[in-house]
């Protein structure tokens, strides 16, 4: 198909624009799409694609993903472009295409694994016409950037192209239900051996069938609304295809076709328990086998901007990102909190900095975090840093934490000079996406404790 010119000026400037950038020490990840979207709105509609093009979306879980899936495939030998270190809106997504095609639109490369911002799907999913997408989840995310779930999945359910195979988790009853003509393959996780059989989150998306509208009667709830429900019309979750029955001794067992299959894991968070059965359900049904994927999987690690550790002054330190305003991500961190073992403290900074420049950023959200979750014996401080450190002592205190135990510290930085190394085992750090300077800072005052 004959390209417009305006298409190969989008392609040259672009081209340019990134060595320069490059040349100024600068990523050139977001402002080069950013720029020739508004010279030319089409853009993304005239590129070649990849011969394998894969999308990864949903509120949580998306980059773990995409980077999980990206690095199986490489260990597979499949040459691929990918976004692990750019935009995931349609400026970033243009930015990584204008900057590996050819000068007419084309891909030497075989493979193309992109990260999809939910909320962006519309100005993406119908141009880049991904041949598969994995959704991870449709979650409670901020009010001001996904507004509710219904709402993101009318934006992609209306944007699906009708050919994309799609990988969903069946235990999430919104995700579940997208492009119901589409060919899908759902991933999920039975009830564990050990689980709290109370869930007590504040924040559960869906409670009545979307068929009749009735109360839902849920088997099992993992977290929030992740689980498995029925109703009396009919309707349930769906049959799982990929489903991990016990994780045990770092390693996931999944059920597959009778079969069973064990993967290696990077932590024993639920969250990454899913995202890893995700990357495992997709890459299998793509057509890896088993011994392919396992092998590839032994050898992933979750990226160091979701979640770290090390040892500072004889102090285990775990570092976990828990997207602030965010109220599903924050309260899985504050499971993963209660849930690990030993005396503890906590370092809270979790401001969203973009917002704190202009001194407005909403905080209702807290309110709907289970930071119910910290008030057990084992928690023996919690430092909260930013300069709304006194929202979030009232929220620790409506919680029923005990005052004692809270700090507030308006600069972030000073977080660590306010613990007592003597009252706990182990340091767990849960931080704001945009706080990442001051998280930098505190790394480096912790690898310095004697």
């Amino acid at each position: 198909m004959k390209k417009p010119i305006r298409f190969y000026i989008s392609v040259l400037g672009a081209k340019i624009m990134i060595k320069l950038m490059r040349l100024m020490k600068r990523n050139a990840t977001n402002l080069p799409g950013e720029i020739m979207l508004i010279f030319y709105p089409d853009l993304l509609k005239h590129f070649d694609m990849p011969e394998n093009v894969i999308a990864v979306t949903g509120t949580n879980g998306k980059t773990t993903v995409s980077n999980m899936i990206g690095n199986i495939l490489k260990a597979n030998g499949y040459d691929i472009i990918n976004n692990s270190f750019g935009g995931n809106v349609d400026t970033g997504i243009a930015s990584l295409l204008l900057d590996n095609c050819t000068l007419s639109g084309g891909f030497k490369k075989d493979t193309a694994v992109l990260e999809v911002d939910e909320r962006s799907a519309a100005r993406v999913l119908p141009y880049v016409k991904p041949d598969w997408l994995v959704c991870t989840n449709l979650q409670r995310d901020s009010m001001k950037r996904n507004a509710h779930t219904e709402f993101i999945f009318n934006i992609l359910n209306s944007n699906i192209p009708e050919k994309t195979k799609l990988i969903l988790n069946g235990d999430d009853l919104i995700s579940s239900r997208l492009a119901e003509k589409n060919p899908r393959t759902y991933f999920g996780i039975d009830r564990l051996e050990n689980e709290n059989p109370t869930l007590d989150n504040l924040i559960c998306d869906i409670v009545n069938c979307p068929v009749c509208g009735n109360k839902l009667e849920f088997a099992f709830r993992h977290y929030n609304h992740i689980g498995r429900a029925k109703c009396s019309c009919g309707f349930s979750s769906p049959d799982i295809d990929f489903d991990v029955k016990a994780s045990e001794n770092n390693e996931a067992v999944i059920m597959h076709n009778g079969k069973e299959e064990r993967y290696k894991l990077p932590n024993n968070r639920i969250t990454d328990l899913y995202n890893t059965v995700a990357a495992v359900t997709f890459s299998r049904t793509f057509g890896l086998s088993y011994e392919q994927v396992a092998k590839a999987m032994s050898e992933v690690k979750v990226v160091k901007s979701r979640y770290d550790s090390f040892n500072a002054g004889g102090k285990e330190v775990l570092v976990s990102l828990a997207k602030g305003q965010n109220p599903v991500a924050c309260s899985g961190v504050c499971d993963f909190i209660r849930r690990e073992s030993g005396n503890k403290a906590v370092i809270m900074i979790l401001e969203d900095l973009y917002d704190s420049k202009r001194t407005s950023e909403n905080i209702a959200w807290i309110y709907e975090t289970d930071f119910e979750f910290l008030k057990g014996d084992d928690i023996k401080q919690i430092i909260v840093g930013g300069k709304r450190a006194d929202d979030y002592m009232v929220r620790l205190l409506i919680a029923g934490i005990d005052k004692k135990k809270i700090v507030c510290c308006r600069n972030e930085t000073d977080t660590p000079s306010h613990l007592k190394p003597e009252l706990f085992d182990k340091l767990i750090i849960m931080y704001d996406l945009f706080n990442v300077e001051s998280l930098n800072s505190i790394k480096e005052q912790l690898k310095n404790w004697r």
